[in-house]
């Protein structure tokens, strides 16, 4: 209701302790001083496009802490981005009216961004007859 009044294009949904859980459409991801943190799956979806990218931020040799975030940290945070099937890895640069970072896509998003369309190129299926 709230980022319905608000005219968000996402939302923010925290679990029953008041932690950031995931949105209302896809997973969250948040980078504070390097290291990238995403909420346990107790109280969200363990998506296959999370489980991915969670696996490129190790293999890119980023630090990746699984664990409560508070919404403070999301609104301090350094960058965001969602992951879902249909926006892959899709920046944040504002939340709540806050902007996040400098309010451009940051480097480990980018990077990341970069590394996951490689990987669906290269490893995709390739579906006959799209255009």
């Amino acid at each position: 209701v709230e980022g319905n009044n608000a005219n968000a294009d996402d939302a923010i949904m925290l679990d029953k302790d008041g932690f950031v859980s995931e949105t209302n459409a896809t997973n969250i991801f948040i980078v504070k001083k390097g290291r990238v943190l995403t909420p346990h799956a107790d109280y969200c979806l363990p998506g296959i496009t999370r489980a991915t990218v969670m696996d490129l931020v190790v293999k890119e040799q980023f630090i990746l802490e699984e664990r409560r975030i508070s919404l403070s940290e999301v609104h301090t945070a350094d960058e965001v981005w969602t992951t879902g099937t249909m926006g892959e890895l899709s920046p944040v640069v504002k939340v709540d009216g806050r902007t996040i970072g400098n309010g451009k896509v940051g480097p480990i998003t980018r990077k990341l961004q970069a590394v996951y369309k490689k990987l669906t190129e290269e490893s995709g299926v390739p579906i006959q007859n799209y255009l």
